[in-house]
């Protein structure tokens, strides 16, 4: 196999062993690695390196072409990539609950199409968050990063090289470096989610090998000494990174950067392999070239394999942990042996032969895969003890969807509450949160004698939400016409997440306050649904197991949601302070006290998410509301009346 590989480097093999094992025993949760995800980091270099390597020594030959670049692309990621998938289904099938089986589907097809790392981005998902030990292909997000350079970076290349001497590519690329470094240091302080998921942010990584190689023959060999010392230099800025960073550390941008030039003085002090640096020696080794062999196979497998412990509620450490590391290394041979050699180096087919036996079965089988899982919400239906995630029957945006994320409005038939009548008594607006109050505000005008219409959608408070820079989420339209749209009735009912907007430092909190006092002056009546204490995904997965296993290997029995006293300066709480004519609605005294909150009522889950609420819950909330207290609503009717 090597004696077709004249340009081999055994020490980037053992480079890639260096990264993939810093990875693994970050994941695996060793204390003494914070930092291991610079791991990464060191293969974005690694392929930079090869990747731009490979098309300029083609490109002088003559023999480059866009086919055959993408042809070995296909066969080196592909049919390991959509084994992975495939296998880490089956368990997921049985282990994964309704609304993660949901999103395992489509994270799993957004994998195969190159764009895992969208698809987490744009659903605002934390890599370091503790949500992520509960998915299992978080980690493809990476793999899209390179694919989508894959896609990118030979058009790029082969036009500047086809157009621009190499004397002045060489500027070119310096000159993009630096942009790309302080592009990916703004926004890794700025948009800290785009800078972790996406290549823009990254492709100064990508770019250090990129321009290793394009300055590759003109770098002189090194004395060994030189080499020794680039090595070790270069070693201890990546173990180095390693030790020192952790998930608080802001990234990439200059943090990256570090372990990244690590990387970069690796490849250069074994240029040439008499005078390689000693570690470069070391990376030789056979059992560390193995594993630098394997670790694509390495890299897909480990994370489902840490995920499927966590999520069984088994806690990775000491022989379980040690077990798993083994079983991970057995698969990636496994994959390696008898999937990733005989489609990288014995398949020879064409690019045509490649796209009908690799690329058109793979996406037959991955899209219905996820079409089963999505289209069935996850098969609610095996887990008989949590009737409270299935969809269809108790999440609000699914049991009112006429009325939720529409951006409609006056669609009263479709969209009431309370007692139908021959006239509105008001209108409940809001986000989601406002959606998800829809079930509990029904309980309260049934009582009260009260014909409601809901019209909410993400990212519209009471008035359409605006971003830091001033400018709006999204088209504020709507939200302006939905307000217009209420002003006629007597009484306004608003829902929303109010802790996105609890302090005065949020652009939105004044324009909020000022719009509520605008709807006293005019005479309107104004009920605010506060909301309550967020739980966390981990807490809840928890509560399920507990639920739903004859046996849980965890010690957490208590449910509860630490208690945290609001800020004095609220959003909701200066509502009453400033206007105390309004009606303030709060659910939080039904199930906190003064050291924690519930999640429960009567063994039912309220909660459909860390934060929402769903159907049944609002229900019971209503119910338990009125046990409790008077119904403030009974008065508004009263008033109508008159």
């Amino acid at each position: 196999m090597k004696s077709n590989k004249s340009h081999y480097r055994p020490d980037i093999d053992g480079l890639r062993a260096l990264a993939i094992l810093l990875v693994i025993v970050y994941h695996a949760k060793f204390d003494f690695i914070s930092g291991g995800f610079i791991g990464v980091d060191v293969f974005f270099v690694i392929s930079g390196f090869l990747i731009t390597s490979i098309i300029l020594r083609e490109v002088e030959k003559g023999t480059f072409t866009y086919t055959n670049f993408y042809l070995r692309r296909i066969r080196r990621i592909m049919p390991v990539l959509v084994v992975v998938l495939v296998v880490t289904t089956i368990p997921a099938a049985f282990l994964f609950f309704a609304d993660d089986f949901e999103l395992y589907s489509r994270l799993l097809l957004y994998a195969f199409m190159s764009a895992a790392n969208f698809y987490l981005w744009n659903k605002g998902n934390n890599y370091f968050a503790p949500d992520t030990d509960l998915m299992p292909l978080m980690h493809i997000w990476s793999l899209s990063v390179e694919e989508q350079f894959y896609f990118i970076w030979p058009v790029m290349l082969v036009t500047m090289a086809t157009l621009i001497k190499r004397s002045r590519l060489l500027l070119v690329f310096i000159v993009a470096f630096i942009a790309l470094l302080w592009l990916s240091i703004w926004m890794a302080a700025h948009e800290p989610l785009a800078a972790y998921f996406l290549l823009p942010a990254r492709a100064f990584e990508l770019l250090m090998g990129a321009m290793l190689a394009l300055h590759w023959k003109s770098i002189p060999k090194l004395p060994r000494y030189a080499n020794h010392i680039l090595s070790l230099g270069g070693f201890a800025l990546i173990v180095g990174a390693s030790l020192l960073l952790t998930r608080a550390s802001p990234f990439p941008g200059m943090n990256a950067f570090w372990p990244c030039l690590g990387a970069t003085l690796l490849i250069v002090s074994g240029k040439h392999i008499e005078t390689a640096g000693i570690v470069n020696r070391a990376l030789c080794w056979k059992p560390v070239v193995f594993i630098g062999l394997i670790s694509y196979s390495l890299y897909l497998w480990h994370w489902p394999a840490f995920v499927y412990v966590t999520y069984s509620g088994l806690e990775l450490e000491g022989m379980l942990r040690l077990i798993i590391i083994a079983s991970v290394f057995v698969l990636a041979y496994l994959s390696w042996k008898f999937v990733e050699v005989p489609f990288h180096y014995h398949y020879k087919w064409s690019f045509k032969q490649s796209l009908q036996r690799i690329m058109l079965p793979s996406f037959i089988v991955i899209f219905t895969l996820y079409a089963l899982i999505d289209g069935y919400n996850g098969f609610p239906d095996r887990f008989a003890a949590l009737p409270e995630f299935n969809k269809n029957l108790n999440y609000p945006s699914f049991v009112r969807a006429p009325c939720f994320d529409k951006h409609r409005i006056g669609n009263v038939d479709e969209c009431w509450l309370g007692v139908k009548k021959d006239r509105l008594d008001g209108v409940l607006v809001g986000d989601s949160f406002g959606n998800h109050t829809a079930a509990f505000l029904d309980v309260l005008a049934k009582d009260a004698g009260l014909y409601i219409h809901d019209s909410t959608a993400g990212a519209y408070p009471l008035i359409p939400r605006k971003l830091e820079d001033g400018s709006y989420d999204k088209d504020p339209e709507y939200g302006f016409k939905r307000l217009e749209y209420a002003k006629q009735f007597d009484t306004i009912f608003v829902g929303a997440n109010w802790d996105i907007y609890a302090s005065p430092k949020n652009i939105n909190y004044e324009p909020i306050l000022q719009t509520i006092g605008e709807l006293i002056d005019s005479g309107m009546n104004v009920v605010i649904f506060s909301n309550l204490r967020a739980t966390t995904k981990m807490n809840m997965h928890q509560y399920k197991l507990f639920k739903t296993r004859d046996e849980v290997y965890f010690d957490n029995r208590d449910f509860t949601i630490p208690y945290a006293p609001r800020p004095d300066d609220f959003i909701v709480t200066e509502m009453q302070r400033r206007y105390p004519s309004i009606i303030v609605i709060d659910p939080n005294p039904l199930m906190c006290d003064e050291k924690k909150c519930q999640i429960e009522i009567d063994g039912s889950l309220i909660y459909r998410s860390n934060d929402h609420i769903n159907t049944s819950g609002g229900r019971k909330l209503g119910e338990k509301y009125l046990q409790q207290f008077d119904n403030p609503l009974r008065r508004l009717n009263k008033q109508s009346s008159h």
